[in-house]
């Protein structure tokens, strides 16, 4: 059976005959189709095989016709016009050796002399000219010409018909329909009305045609959450993490390419000291869970052996938890996005660090009159209490994590007790 795969593998003596006649090449005996054939399956063998090595140092997933034409080494002419007429060389003596080298072509002299010389290059010239003027362009020939066909950035887009009012001169790079569709949907998204925004974040969980306006929807939710923080507007923050939560359900589209800006903006809303105007009336620990659980829905989505987000991720928020100056309510943050990047992490970063949060937080709650940090050591006992409980029951047998009725104590079957 061996032999018949080898067989198989094998170019056949017709397949030889056939391509030598389609070339113009006839009468080939038995012995020359035979070493053909094992030569020609021997070549593609071997620009196979290094096909295949260039697609894994490219880490690609498929194999391509660029891997099997850099594995076919084709030599590529350094310049750009080649000619087809063969090398001649010539053979010299020298001192009794014989050396070879190419022969020059000889050149008339009197037809280069005769020849008219070439056109002087023009001087590189510089001239000051108006680029705008209160934002319109002035029409001379120095500016290039605006295209009616492409919309412009910053137009002040009303309808269709008052689309070609704008001032701008930076070409915007999709289309009108599109950028009309981005307007009313930002437009609908942070509206007071609650039907109108929950339809238009919902769609942005299901539409798959949001590749093209996906740039400007990561630009708008990052400046939404930066201008919420700054001016501690905790429901524009919440606008624009469901708008990033839905955006993670869609199926059709990929983050990859914002995540370096997307998961800072998240982090923050997490870790910032103040993220609404009245802390103890307003419940903006549900904002930092809720931010903390798309962290994880991202970390989960996209983390690779490339990228190594989660490990990365984990390690920003560990040096974070390590701080001793840091907040009661950033260490909120910080161990919510920790404890909810899975049991692992809380097994292994979490729960060693316990007793010093335990310090800190009793240390803080000594030193400080300010009736926000009570209220923190309260939410950080409850979120560890409510996140640690089954973590303990699978990683440390025989051990229990139980709340007394006044919740202050978080007891590990008697022999550990840590007060929080």
């Amino acid at each position: 059976m061996v032999e018949h795969a080898e067989e198989d593998n094998e170019l056949s003596s017709e397949s030889i005959k056939a391509i030598a006649e389609s070339v113009g090449v006839k009468d080939l005996n038995g012995d020359c189709t035979s070493y053909l054939a094992k030569q020609a399956l021997l070549q593609a063998r071997t620009i196979l095989r290094d096909a295949l090595k260039y697609k894994l140092m490219t880490h690609s997933v498929e194999l391509t016709t660029d891997h099997m034409e850099r594995a076919n080494k084709r030599p590529v002419p350094i310049y750009v016009s080649t000619t087809q007429k063969p090398r001649k060389y010539c053979m010299a003596t020298s001192r009794g050796r014989e050396i070879y080298g190419a022969q020059d072509e000889e050149i008339d002299l009197d037809t280069v002399l005769s020849a008219p010389p070439p056109k002087v290059p023009q001087d590189v010239q510089v001239k000051v000219h108006w680029l705008t003027i209160e934002g319109s362009t002035p029409t001379i020939p120095d500016n290039p010409p605006m295209e009616d066909d492409k919309l412009v950035i910053d137009a002040p887009v009303v309808s269709i018909d008052s689309v070609e009012t704008v001032n701008s001169v930076a070409p915007h790079e999709i289309s009108r329909e599109q950028q009309l569709y981005f307007k009313e949907l930002t437009t609908k998204c942070i509206s007071n009305d609650k039907q109108i925004r929950d339809e238009a974040v919902h769609s942005l969980s299901t539409d798959p045609g949001l590749a093209a306006v996906l740039p400007r929807l990561t630009v708008f939710i990052i400046e939404g959450i930066r201008v919420g923080l700054g001016d501690c507007k905790m429901y524009y923050i919440q606008y624009m993490l469901e708008m990033l939560d839905n955006l993670l359900q869609n199926k059709a589209i990929r983050l990859e390419k914002f995540l370096h800006d997307i998961i800072p903006s998240v982090i923050s809303c997490m870790v910032c000291t103040q993220i609404c105007g009245r802390p103890l009336e307003q419940d903006h620990w549900l904002v930092r869970g809720f931010a903390a659980r798309i962290l994880a829905g991202l970390v989960g989505s996209h983390n690779l052996g490339t990228n190594q987000i989660q490990s990365r991720v984990i390690k920003m928020l560990h040096h974070a938890l390590e701080k001793p100056n840091s907040g009661l309510v950033s260490t909120f943050g910080v161990l919510a996005g920790l404890c909810d990047l899975g049991s692992l992490t809380i097994s292994t970063i979490v729960l060693p660090e316990i007793r010093n949060i335990y310090r800190r937080v009793e240390l803080k709650c000594a030193t400080s009159q300010d009736p926000i940090d009570r209220h923190a050591k309260e939410r950080i006992k409850e979120l560890l209490v409510r996140k640690c409980a089954h973590v303990v029951q699978e990683h440390l047998p025989g051990y229990s994590v139980s709340m007394t009725t006044n919740r202050s104590l978080v007891t590990l079957d008697g022999r550990c007790s840590t007060k929080l």
